[in-house]
C-alpha cells in the first residue's frame, strides 16, 4: 500500500506550514533463480543465484495549479536485492514532471519506457509477466524495446467511447556523424470484451539494434548517418470473463545498420493468457521470431530465428505481497542468440545474450511485496 508522508516545516518564529504532499513507494522482490544454458559454443553453463526482481523505491506528488490544470512529479530508482546490474541506481526509472488537464497528459523526462514496452500493460495484459527474472515472451520478442533517457509523451484522455492515443518523441543526440532522434504513437480503442491496439516506433540515424535502441539510462547512441530502426506492433486482449485476458501480438523490425548497408526485416508474433481467481493467478505465454530478410537481396538469413514458451503462478499473500514460481524456455536456431530474462543467465552484461544456438532454461520462485 503507498504510504503518504506531509512533509511539514515548523520554525520558532512563524506559524507551521504544510509545503508538499510526497507519495513514497516501492517493490521489494528477491527471488531464487536456476537457470542453464547449453548446446552453446563454450561450456554449458548450469548455476543457482539469488536475483532480483526490478525492486524500486520512489517518491512522486501532484500540486493543483490555479489555472485548473495539474502539476505532477515522480523520481524513481533502482534498488538491488540479488544479483543484478548495480552500476544503476538513483532516478534510473521512470522519473519526470508534467501536467494534467482537459487535454490529456504531457510529461518530460528520463529512464522511461518506450510504447512497445507500454503496449503489455495498455492492449497486451494476457501476456505481462509476474516477475522480471523471466522477462515474458513479449518483452523478448519485441526487441525494439529500450528504457530512454531524454524525451517527452503525451497521452490523450479518452474519447469516442474507448479510443486513447499516446505520442513520444526521443531528443536523442546531434554530432557531426548523424542526427539520432525517435518519435513513436500508440492508438488503442476498448470496446466490450476487446481491447486493440497498434504501435509504431522510428528511430533515425542510429546504427545500435535490438534492445539497445535508444539513448538508454545505461548507455549512449553513436549517431550514424542514414541508419534507422522501424518497429511496428499490432496486438489485442480479449476478456471473455472476469479474471481472464487472451492476448496476441504481431511485431516487425527493420534495421538499417549505415547508408551502405541494407535493410534487414524481421517478424515476431506471441499469444498469451493470464487468469486470475481469488488468491492465485496463472499464466501461459508462446512466441516465435522468424528468420532475419535482406530486403535488398529479397534473400533470407536460414536459422536466425528463435521460439520461447513460458510458464507462471503467482498466490496472494495479502493485499500487498505475494509469492511467485515461473519457468521459461528459449531454443534459437544455430545463428540466433536469444534469451528470456533480465538478470543476464549467461554472465555478461547485454540481452540477448552472445551465443548462436543456444537453449536457455530459467527456473525462479520467490516473493514480492510492494508499499
Amino acid at each position: 500500500m503507498k504510504k503518504i508522508i506531509a512533509i511539514a516545516v515548523a520554525s520558532a518564529f512563524v506559524a507551521p506550514s504544510v509545503l508538499a504532499e510526497v507519495v513514497v513507494y516501492g517493490v521489494a522482490a528477491p527471488s531464487v533463480e536456476y537457470s542453464k544454458i547449453s548446446d552453446t559454443t563454450s561450456s554449458d553453463l548450469t548455476r543457482v543465484r539469488l536475483v532480483d526482481n526490478l525492486s524500486r523505491i520512489g517518491f512522486k506528488g501532484t500540486d493543483k495549479l490555479d489555472n485548473g490544470l495539474k502539476l505532477l512529479w515522480q523520481v524513481e530508482n533502482r534498488v538491488y536485492i540479488g544479483t543484478g546490474d548495480q552500476s544503476r541506481g538513483f532516478n534510473t526509472r521512470d522519473t519526470f514532471v508534467g501536467v494534467e488537464g482537459n487535454f490529456g497528459r504531457v510529461v518530460v523526462g528520463t529512464a522511461m519506457f518506450d510504447l512497445p514496452f507500454q503496449a503489455r500493460f495498455d492492449y497486451l495484459r494476457g501476456l505481462i509477466n509476474y516477475n522480471e527474472t523471466i522477462n515474458g515472451v513479449q518483452g523478448s520478442i519485441n526487441q525494439s524495446q529500450a528504457r530512454l533517457s531524454n524525451l517527452a509523451q503525451y497521452t490523450s484522455p479518452v474519447f469516442l467511447g474507448g479510443a486513447q492515443v499516446n505520442a513520444l518523441y526521443d531528443f536523442g543526440a546531434k554530432t557531426t556523424a548523424g542526427n539520432y532522434q525517435g518519435y513513436q504513437a500508440t492508438a488503442t480503442y476498448k470496446f466490450s470484451m476487446l481491447k486493440v491496439g497498434a504501435t509504431y516506433k522510428q528511430n533515425n540515424d542510429t546504427n545500435t539494434v535490438g534492445q539497445q535502441t535508444g539513448a538508454l539510462v545505461n548507455s549512449t547512441v553513436t549517431p550514424t548517418a542514414e541508419a534507422f530502426l522501424k518497429n511496428y506492433l499490432v496486438g489485442a486482449t480479449l476478456t471473455p470473463v472476469n479474471g481472464l485476458d487472451v492476448s496476441v501480438m504481431w511485431d516487425r523490425k527493420k534495421t538499417k545498420a549505415s547508408t551502405a548497408a541494407a535493410e534487414i526485416r524481421q517478424d515476431a508474433w506471441a499469444i498469451g493468457a493470464n487468469y486470475a481467481t481469488g488468491k492465485h493467478g496463472f499464466g501461459v505465454h508462446y512466441g516465435k521470431i522468424g528468420n532475419q530478410k535482406n530486403m535488398s537481396t529479397g534473400l533470407t538469413s536460414d536459422d536466425t530465428g528463435a521460439y520461447l514458451v513460458a510458464g507462471q503462478y503467482k498466490y496472494a499473500l495479502s493485499k500487498q505481497t505475494y509469492m511467485h514460481a515461473s519457468v521459461g524456455y528459449t531454443k534459437n536456431d544455430i545463428n540466433a542468440s536469444y534469451s528470456m530474462g533480465t538478470t543476464y543467465v549467461t554472465g555478461g552484461s547485454v540481452s540477448p545474450a552472445a551465443v548462436p544456438g543456444m537453449k536457455v532454461t530459467t527456473i525462479a520462485a520467490g516473493v514480492t511485496t510492494s508499499f
